[in-house]
This record gives C-alpha cells, structure tokens and sequence, in this order.
C-alpha cells in the first residue's frame, strides 16, 4: 500500500504541472532565405554586391489564457526572434536571440470592453495603419529583406514597439476597431539644457473592415523628443529635449475582390521640432497591388518618403527624398509552409540613407552612408507552426 501511494505521488508531481498549463500555446515560423544584395551611389563608402543567407524575422512564442468568469479572461504572451540563421543567433548589429525581445505581456481580455496588456508590445499606431496589420496587407513582403514599414525604412515611419508600456485593443464593433497605447518615461532625464523630461509616447488607431475592405487611421507623439541634423552629412537624429515633439499622422485603405486581386495605399505625415530651430515636415506615400492565382500570389509596391520641409536657408530639402520598388511572390506548398521572391531597391537621394527595415545593409559599421542605394534580390521558404 505505501508502495502504491508513493507511485501516485511522485506521478502526481508530473501530471499537475501539465493540466495547469493545458491552454499554452506554441506558435512562431521560421523563414530564411538567400540573397544577392549590395548598395551603390555613393563612390566613397559603396557595399559591393554579396550573396547573404537571412533570417526573415523567425520568432518562437508561448501564450495562454485563463477564465475567470463573465466572459473574462487573463492573458500573457512571452515572443521572442529567433535570428537562427543571423551567423549562429547573433545578426549583422551584433544583437543575439534573448527572451521576450518581441511582443511580451500579461494582461486581461474582456468580450465587452476587449483587451487590456502592460508589457513589450507594438503601438496601436503599427497594429492600424503599419505592418502590424496583416488585414490591410500594404506591406506586401512584410518581415522579408523586402518589406518596406520601418522608422529607418522609406514607409511607416512613425511605426515601433514600445517597451514599458500600456495598450488597450476594442472588440470589433460592427466593423470598427479602436486602439491606445502609452509608452511610460521611467528615466525623466534632464535634457542638454538641464531640463527635466517625461519622453513618454503615446499612439491612438481607429480601423474599419467591411468584407475586403479595410480602412484605418493612426496618430502617434513622442514627447519631449527633438530633432536636428548635420547639413553636411545629412544625418538626422533624434535626442531628449524639454517642449520639443515628434509626431506622426496616418491614413491608409485596402480592398481585395473576390476573384483574387489586391490594391491599396498609405499615406503618412511626420513633423520634427528641432532642438535648435523650428519644425521640419515630411511625408511618405504608398501603392501596393497584387493577384492570386490559386496557391500563388504576385505583388508589387511603390513608396517615396517627400521632401523635408521648413529647412534653414542653404539647405535643399529635396536632398532628403527616397523612394523603394518591391517586387515580390509567393507559394504556398501547404497551410504551413511557404516558397517566396522578391527584388527590391532604394533609391536615395544626397542626404538620405532610407534602409531595409530587415536585414538592413550597412556600409559603416552599423549604418548605411546617406546617399547609397539599397537593392536585393532572394529567394526563401518559411515553415510555420
């Protein structure tokens, strides 16, 4: 009998910890692919043309929910990138694969007033109008070499993933979708001029799908964050600055019909105050198409980030303009597993230096020389799971 009661509790030890966590999730994909890339343009500092093997965004994530009651439930997620195939788990910046470097967070779902997250997690700006959005699918080769929705990229600028922050996503009201996200400032450093900061960002969406048709709008302030550049180099940067503000505006729409072809657009304005002078605009445009045929999807995208506006005398602001082609294509050989293609290039213009928002090249360390022409041409496959 004690034999028996001590076999049932050493079981016992096994067995609870995997009826706790019955409702864990497992999910992620892993996508790489090979390369012909280079950037031309500027003679002083050209990346001559190499074959590369890319990671295109892998990532593993656990994630579960328990209900308490009344149609609420608690949530987490922990998501990390993988950069398996960035040279053995560290990319080309020199960044390994950590824990929770992705969307990472607990919080509450409710049917009645939606969900409600504290963590590691992209802004309702990126999730409404920016390649968050899988619905609006205008970042036709998104988390390839290819896709073109990035702060440092020619499109969706004003797009980041906020550590340390707040977010709330509505249920689906007959059609309509509403987002928030506070991004909290927990250094409150003082600025160049000894003054102190609360560089806090906030970030509002508001989206519409009726069938094939979605529609979203996006708004996004990083406070007490200035702006200036160097007119020789063309640098922009961005740094702490008491009263100064970065703010961005977003509009964008989609449609598919029903016999497989895909069109729509993103448009996007950004305003800079400078820490030392007034405020400086830009903008940035998109027009994204594409067609089924069966398994197999075709796409192709046009995007031109404007010219800099309000610059000081001497400065040309179209020196500051880039512009990006995708060409891109798809497989799917089952629900999991994926072959694409994809050509793309950045056109910069002098003062410019717009890169891939994955697997960026650079010319310099960990940065693209302003004037250089980013292009790739890959080819890959992605398993998910």
């Amino acid at each position: 009998m004690q034999k028996k009661n001590l076999a049932a509790l050493v079981a016992s030890l096994f067995i609870v910890p995997v009826a706790a966590h019955a409702d864990v999730t497992i999910y992620g994909f892993i996508s790489g692919g090979i390369e012909s890339s280079k950037a031309t343009g500027n003679t002083a500092s050209p990346y001559s043309s190499r074959t590369r093997v890319v990671d295109d965004n892998s990532r593993i994530g656990f994630k579960g929910s328990e209900d308490i009651g009344n149609g609420t439930k608690a949530i987490w997620q922990v998501e990390s990138s993988l950069r398996n195939f960035e040279q053995g788990g560290v990319n080309d910046k020199g960044q390994s694969a950590t824990l929770g470097t992705r969307n990472t967070f607990v919080g509450i779902s409710d049917s009645d007033i939606g969900k409600v997250i504290l963590g590691n997690n992209d802004t309702a700006y990126k999730m409404f109008t920016g390649s968050g959005n899988s619905a609006l699918g205008t970042d036709v080769m998104v988390n390839t070499t290819a896709d073109n929705f990035g702060s440092s990229s020619v499109n969706s600028r004003g797009e980041t993933r906020l550590v340390n922050s707040l977010h709330w996503f509505s249920p689906n009201w007959s059609g309509f979708t509403l987002g928030a996200s506070w991004g909290v400032d927990e250094a409150r450093a003082n600025d160049a001029n000894k003054q102190s900061t609360d560089a806090k960002r906030i970030s509002l969406g508001l989206g519409y799908n009726w069938g094939g048709l979605n529609l979203a709008t996006a708004y996004d302030k990083q406070y007490d964050k200035g702006t200036s550049f160097d007119p020789k180099s063309g640098a922009l940067t961005t740094a702490i600055g008491s009263g100064k503000n970065v703010t961005f505006y977003s509009i964008a729409a989609s449609y598919k019909f029903d016999f497989g072809t895909f069109i729509g657009g993103n448009y996007e304005w950004g305003t800079y105050d400078q820490l030392a002078g007034g405020q400086v605009k830009q903008d940035d445009w998109l027009i994204a198409l594409g067609q089924d045929f069966g398994a197999a999807s075709v796409k192709l995208s046009y995007g031109e980030l404007g010219t800099l506006k309000n610059v000081a005398t001497g400065i040309n602001g179209d020196d500051f303009k880039a512009k990006q082609w995708t060409l891109g294509g798809t497989y799917n050989l089952s629900k999991t597993t994926q072959l694409l293609a994809y050509y793309t290039k950045i056109t910069n213009n002098a003062k410019q230096n717009a890169n891939f928002a994955n697997n960026p090249v650079f010319d310099n360390g960990t940065s693209l020389s302003v004037g250089n022409d980013p292009q790739a041409l890959g080819m890959g496959i992605k398993v998910s799971f």
